[in-house]
């Protein structure tokens, strides 16, 4: 039980109960009268002695009774509270947050934070009322990349209990968006329906690092949600939040591996970051990191403080900034390798400790250009790195069979990577493309060009900043003369949009990604400005060295080296047809094979992935799977979730769930006791 309005309750009492008490202290002073004799007063003798202003008290019922029904009034005064599930007549959703931050052991009996989730949550199930809400009962949530509904509306305590105990932890990135959208048809409901007993109480257990998806707002209409935070705000985490290895352009043979670190501490800390190649430590190297800034939210387009960094754009709540370091290790390397980046200090939460990345052999990028003639993006190829650059007329290449294109013909060795001018083939490559005022042929994904009354002239509004293909890459300035729109389907992704709308965007087939751009680079000042050859050398890595030989390699690795990311999925190059593969890591993970490929399920901790027999090639035999996300790595918990709700805009951070007030019982009490020191005042007053 906890109070409300404590002081008011202490106050009140420091002066009620001395006056109450000094009334039995204090002797009664009487009129003196001279009578003949005291024998029929032999009674009230001891109320005769008045030397002295005071007397011991004794024991009196009457004294006792008044004191039990002054305590009664003091603590409502106090205005008590106790933990409650959820009002009378109402269901409760309990939402567990199970991410990678959740791991964080800063609890004071040494618990993670996601132990302590379910601890609160078994105490909130033992507290539901289910007399009073058997209609509805408590529904169990768990999310981090995607959401679960452990547990469907119950009143069995039993089946509720065990759904918390089974919620696993993960090293995945929290993201809010699912949970509301498992949770959202129910509160709709309840908002719909007048009849109290559909009300719908919504208590998030977690830390409050999650990611916003999208920019609208996120809002849970019709339901009372509780943010009920765990985490200390002092807890301090060094983390690896960013890590890839490139090959040098002209010597592939010298690699750079570079790495970012964040720090959430108060002081300022200093660590040794180790390289390790196949289990061996070559490199060793301190890294000094400042001081987090404290304070409020950061905003993404702020001026961050010198050597810090501010929380993603993508947060749904941010704390402030963390201290930053970069770390890089130069090495010859020729064949492929293991590498493991780790740094020495010990810290809350371990598993952003490591990163780990597979270096792919030394290769250079070979790119066929169809087009009919255009020396920028010839040159632009060849300055991004590319090991050869051929150029084919639209009609070379319909003559060209598929399987050239992919694996070479008379001896030639193929290409990584075809780029188009101007150009919409009539069928799907099979390797990643990249196309300039045109597109591949998948269904919904086309050019449509810009409408009569549109601005001839026309500005970038926004891009996906951190996306692979746009890292670095900055558009403000840049003018494009009636860039037309893409129309995307549904599984594609938007990479920039314009005033019409999106003018880059991706969409994956088979494993390949296929970029378009709506527009033709020469009717822009884009070749002119140094962010185009930024894009190239994004463009033609992830396309073709990232995708190590035309499988996706996810974001994580850079260039020259293939990771995965916790949250991710994979699909890989089997030597078979048909049948199942399998990998031993810190989770068993199995797929089926269909067509030479299968796709392994979502990642769900960090580590190293090994396959089983010998029908998956290098690197595909050993996948490295790492966290990299800087916002899980900052454990700082949040003081607010921006998620609209019956209670307002965003719901503050709670350090307990929803509380009842009881102050009335005790109120009541106080009453009924009244009346008993009443009678027993009557009683004694009888005569």
């Amino acid at each position: 039980m906890s109070f409300l309005a404590p002081w008011a309750g202490v106050i009140a009492a420091a002066l009620t109960v001395p006056l109450l008490v000094s009334l039995y202290f204090l002797k009664l002073r009487r009129k003196p009268i001279a009578v003949p004799s005291t024998l029929l007063w032999r009674k009230s003798i001891q109320d005769l002695q008045v030397n002295a202003p005071f007397q011991r008290i004794r024991n009196n019922l009457l004294l006792w009774l008044q004191l039990l029904v002054l305590a009664l009034l003091l603590i409502a005064m106090a205005r008590p509270t106790q933990r409650a599930a959820v009002e009378p007549g109402q269901r409760l959703v309990i939402a567990i947050d199970h991410s990678a931050s959740m791991n964080t052991r800063d609890a004071a009996s040494g618990q993670t934070r996601l132990e302590e989730a379910k601890e609160r949550a078994l105490a909130l199930i033992d507290s539901f009322e289910t007399g009073k809400a058997s209609e509805g009962g408590v529904m169990v949530v768990s999310f981090a990349e995607r959401a679960t509904v452990v547990q469907s509306f119950t009143n069995d305590r039993r089946q509720l209990r065990a759904a918390v105990r089974g919620i696993a932890a993960t090293d995945q990135r929290g993201r809010i968006e699912p949970a509301l959208g498992l949770i959202s048809p129910h509160a709709a409901t309840a908002a719909a329906d007048d009849d109290d007993r559909t009300g719908l109480s919504v208590v998030i257990l977690s830390d409050g690092r999650v990611h916003r998806d999208g920019g609208d707002d996120l809002a849970l209409s019709g339901a009372t949600l509780v943010f009920e935070r765990l985490g200390t705000p002092a807890t301090a985490n060094v983390g690896i939040v960013s890590a890839s290895a490139r090959r040098d352009y002209e010597n592939p043979e010298r690699v750079a591996v570079f790495a970012r670190l964040t720090h959430t501490g108060a002081a300022a800390q200093a660590a040794n970051v180790t390289l390790r190649v196949d289990g061996r430590a070559v490199r060793t190297k301190a890294v000094e990191l400042p001081a987090a800034a404290p304070g409020n939210s950061v905003s993404p387009e702020s001026t961050p403080v010198p050597g810090t960094v501010p929380v993603p754009s993508g947060a749904a709540a941010s704390v402030g900034s963390v201290g930053d370091g970069v770390v890089t290790f130069n090495l010859d390397l020729t064949g492929g390798a293991t590498l493991e980046i780790t740094h020495d200090r010990d810290d809350a939460l371990p598993v952003d400790n490591t990163a780990r990345l597979q270096l792919l052999p030394a290769q250079q990028l070979r790119v066929l250009l169809v087009t009919a003639g255009n020396r920028y993006l010839r040159e632009a190829i060849r300055a991004a790195g590319a090991r050869s650059v051929e150029v084919a007329t639209p009609a070379q290449f319909e003559g060209m069979p598929p399987e050239a294109v992919r694996d070479g013909d008379g001896g030639r060795a193929g290409f990584d990577v075809v780029v188009f001018d101007r150009y919409s083939p009539a069928g799907l490559p099979l390797v990643g493309t990249l196309s300039f005022g045109g597109t591949v042929p998948v269904e919904g994904f086309t050019v449509r060009p810009s409408a009569d009354d549109a601005p001839e002239r026309q500005a970038v509004l926004t891009w996906q900043r951190d996306h692979p293909l746009m890292r670095y890459v900055v558009l403000d300035d840049v003018l494009l003369r009636r860039p037309g729109r893409l129309t995307v389907p549904a599984d594609g992704r938007v990479l920039a949009v314009g005033l019409a709308g999106p003018l880059v965007a991706e969409v994956r087939r088979d494993g390949l990604r296929h970029v378009a751009v709506s527009f033709d680079v020469l009717e822009s000042r884009w070749p002119h400005h140094w962010s185009f050859q930024v894009f190239m050398v994004n463009a033609l890595e992830t396309l073709g060295l990232g995708a190590a030989g035309g499988v996706d390699a996810a974001s994580g690795g850079g260039g020259a080296s293939l990771s995965y990311q916790t949250g991710q999925t994979a699909t890989v190059p089997v030597s078979s047809e048909t049948g199942t593969i399998g990998y031993d890591g810190p989770r068993r993970l199995s797929a089926t094979v269909r067509g030479g490929r299968a796709s392994l399920p979502m990642f769900e901790r960090v580590g190293f992935y090994d396959a089983d027999g010998d029908n998956l090639a290098s690197p595909f035999d050993r996948l490295a799977v790492n966290l990299l996300d800087p916002l899980e790595s900052d454990v700082r918990p949040a003081a607010r979730l921006e998620i609209g709700s019956s209670a307002g805009p965003s719901v503050a951070a709670a350090e307990g769930a929803r509380r009842r007030e009881v102050w009335p019982w005790f109120a009541w009490g106080a009453l009924g006791l009244l009346v008993v020191e009443w009678v027993v005042y009557t009683q004694r007053m009888r005569v």
